[in-house]
């Protein structure tokens, strides 16, 4: 079984990327608290642009980290499917 610790990149850019969830989740969670606490000013859907606010400035953190000791995650492409026959992938389709 691989070693996981090692295939994951713990560049500073890789680390702030891996806080966008957790961050919108605590966002979401403080929104939702002021909307019980406080009522119509703070209401939900007067307040829900701020979670863009958060994506923003994680992404400008991401975008302005340093790459040092960055691993490149590399995907191998999906194989190419086989041709079909002038009858189909079935035998006898399309008489």
């Amino acid at each position: 079984m691989p070693d996981d610790s090692n295939s994951r990149c713990k560049c500073p850019r890789c680390t702030i990327r891996s806080l966008r969830g957790p961050a919108v989740i605590i966002t979401l969670g403080v929104l939702f608290l002021l909307s019980e606490m406080r009522g119509d000013y703070l209401s939900f859907h007067h307040t829900w642009p701020v979670i863009l606010v958060v994506l923003g400035i994680v992404s400008l953190a991401s975008s302005l980290a340093p790459m040092d000791g960055h691993i490149e995650t590399r995907v191998d492409p999906v194989p190419p499917v086989p041709p079909v026959g002038p009858q189909g992938p079935y035998a006898g389709q399309g008489r």
